[in-house]
């Protein structure tokens, strides 16, 4: 069975060194890249092409995450072994074609409810965009178009945006290989728009006092502003004292979100505002001084301290952090002196919400359904005060950091199929005043 193995820290440098019994030793030296996964075979042999593919990603193209190119070519080599294929032996053939019999297999597991539409089309595009570094490099060599791996095509996308009056078509390159994922975000294989209902709401603020202060501010900032939980995970001080208000509103402030100017891990590494209401900030500006941050924030930077002299014993991802929090202090720090990731809010929320299923209430939903609800209550209060749906849109995106006019529409389409949410964002004011009275007290 095909292993994958991912590596502490990879160095793109590094020193052989030649000892005097005639052994060899080979040395980090500098350009530390972090981890890396690595492919392995049934017999423990390295697969040197897609293992040199996640260097190239790694190292050349700065790939920040590699967890879902890597679980393609892990389910593509695994499929490979299974059924006794070599990944560079194309016949002339189409069906018997590895790619294409790897798409016929995804789509069998689509149709038995094993896997998505969106993550088997995920799947064959790492494929493809594998070979095409393949063919690029000169492992793969092609010499009749017989032989390719698969087509290329150009296709004719219609567009669904703001502009669509403009540019109503736009061309994108893609291959044969494509899945097609059903546009109907009522299929059970795309997650549709999950907005908490008023009733959700008020379950979500009986339950808040009884969690940690930090999970408390992280749920409500995300209901508030609308802020991805990576955004959240690695909100800074500097990004509270960028806080402006809003000339239209004396109750909304706007925060600037910048990687490289206040340390906030925004998506894309995109620069942007967002908007949060003036006793939300208050509230955080409280957080920030308390006796128990600050001794939360002393244990960090012990750690950030002996990280000259620890390093080795870190992940490069760790030592990142560090280095990143001594740049710009973050505003959650855990108990041990660690900034906050997602995966810890993520953690923090599933025992949160195990907690109310248990008291035998019905609660399902994740965290990132908390900035679906700023989105669509946010939507709603800017079109029941007879804002113009294109401003709307406009001032929505930009609040949230879609990088498409489509994503911004699901929630206007979201809208308009529950003809019966009448609920306005003052709603979310007043349980925003109502779940933070304690802390202002």
């Amino acid at each position: 069975m095909v292993k994958l193995i991912h590596s502490s820290s990879v160095y793109k440098k590094t020193n052989l060194q030649i000892h005097n019994n005639g052994t060899y030793n080979c040395l980090p030296s500098e350009r530390n890249i972090g981890s890396l996964p690595t492919l392995f075979s049934k017999d423990g042999l390295f697969l040197y092409e897609p293992n040199s593919y996640f260097f190239y990603l790694k190292a050349i193209k700065q790939a920040k995450d590699l967890n879902s190119c890597s679980r393609a070519l892990l389910k593509y080599y695994q499929f490979l072994e299974d059924e006794q294929l070599d990944w560079n032996n194309f016949p002339p053939i189409k069906r018997l074609k590895p790619t294409y019999l790897f798409r016929s297999y995804l789509l069998k597991l689509v149709k038995q409810d094993h896997l998505a539409y969106s993550t088997a089309n995920a799947y064959m595009n790492h494929v493809k965009n594998f070979y095409l570094w393949t063919m690029h490099e000169r492992y793969l060599t092609i010499h009749r178009e017989q032989e390719a791996p698969f087509k290329i095509e150009f296709v004719q996308v219609k567009s669904q945006g703001m502009l669509a009056h403009i540019h109503p078509t736009f061309t994108v390159q893609t291959s044969d290989l494509r899945i097609k994922v059903p546009r109907d975000a009522n299929s059970k294989n795309i997650r549709p728009l999950s907005a908490l209902s008023r009733d959700s709401l008020s379950l979500l603020i009986q339950f808040l006092p009884k969690v940690s202060e930090e999970l408390r501010l992280q749920v409500l900032i995300s209901i508030d502003t609308g802020m991805r939980i990576e955004e959240i995970a690695t909100l800074t001080l500097e990004a509270l004292d960028t806080a402006t208000a809003i000339a239209e509103s004396e109750h909304r402030f706007e925060i600037l979100l910048c990687p490289q100017i206040t340390g906030v891990q925004t998506k894309f590494g995109k620069t942007r505002n967002v908007e949060i209401s003036a006793e939300l900030l208050h509230s955080l500006n409280n957080y920030k001084i308390s006796e128990r941050r600050l001794s939360q924030v002393n244990k960090l930077n012990r750690k950030i301290k002996q990280l000259n002299t620890e390093s080795h014993k870190l992940k490069q991802a760790q030592i990142e952090v560090l280095e990143r929090s001594k740049r710009h202090e973050p505003l959650f720090v855990s108990q041990q002196g660690n900034p906050a990731s997602s995966k810890s809010i993520e953690a923090r929320w599933g025992e949160f919400r195990a907690k109310i299923i248990r008291a035998g209430a019905a609660f399902s939903h994740r965290f990132h359904d908390l900035r679906s609800t700023y989105g669509t209550y946010r939507l709603s209060d800017l079109l029941e005060a007879k804002l113009p749906v294109a401003d709307s849109m406009e001032l929505l995106m930009g609040w949230m950091g879609h990088n498409h006019e489509s994503t911004t529409w699901k929630y206007l389409k979201f809208l308009k199929r529950k003809e019966a949410f009448k609920v306005k964002f003052g709603l979310l004011d007043s349980i925003m005043h109502e779940a933070l009275g304690g802390l202002n007290d």
